[in-house]
C-alpha cells in the first residue's frame, strides 16, 4: 500500500551525472538500448541548448537523496486525429512507496511542456489503462497509450 509521502522530486531534462543512473531503469524496463547507445542518445539530448520542437527529450525525476525515481522519453508530435500532442513513449517509474507522487510530478512537468508547445493532449505509453495511477476508464485511447487532456 502506498503512503501519501510529501516528497519533492526534481523533474527536468536529464543531466550528465544522471545518464548512467537512468540507464539502470531503462535497462530494467527492457528498452532497446545498450549502455553505449544510451550514452550517445543522452549526449545528443544534453548537448542541445534548448529543447527543439519535434525532437526527443529525456526527462528524469530525482528524489531529494539523488536517486532517479523516474525516467521518460518525450517529444511533441502531430497526430491526425488529436492534433499536436506531447508523446511519451517511455514512462518508467521506480519507487518503493511513492509511485503516485513520482507519476504526478512527471505529469505536472509534461503539462507545462505540453502547454509551452500548444499541445492538446499528452499521450503516455501504457499496456493497460489500469496501469496508470489515478486513471479513469473515460480517458480516450488511440491504441498507443493513454491520452491525457492538457489543462
Amino acid at each position: 500500500m502506498e503512503s501519501d509521502m510529501a516528497v519533492a522530486y526534481t523533474v527536468g531534462p536529464i543531466k550528465r551525472h544522471q545518464v548512467d543512473k537512468a540507464y539502470r531503469l531503462i535497462d530494467a524496463a527492457g528498452c532497446h538500448f545498450d549502455l553505449e547507445a544510451w550514452r550517445e542518445f543522452c549526449a545528443a539530448t544534453v548537448a542541445r541548448e534548448c529543447p527543439a520542437l519535434y525532437v526527443e527529450g529525456i526527462v528524469t525525476a530525482e528524489n531529494p537523496l539523488g536517486y532517479i525515481a523516474g525516467v521518460c522519453i518525450m517529444r511533441p508530435v502531430q497526430n491526425e486525429i488529436y492534433g499536436r500532442m506531447l508523446d511519451v513513449p517511455v514512462f518508467i517509474i521506480i519507487s518503493a512507496g511513492d509511485t503516485r507522487g513520482v507519476a504526478n510530478s512527471l505529469v505536472e512537468y509534461f503539462m507545462a511542456v505540453a502547454r509551452k508547445y500548444n499541445c492538446g493532449f499528452i499521450r503516455v505509453a501504457a499496456l493497460d489503462p489500469t496501469d496508470w495511477p489515478g486513471s479513469r476508464a473515460t480517458l480516450p485511447r488511440d491504441g498507443r497509450g493513454i491520452l491525457i487532456p492538457v489543462q
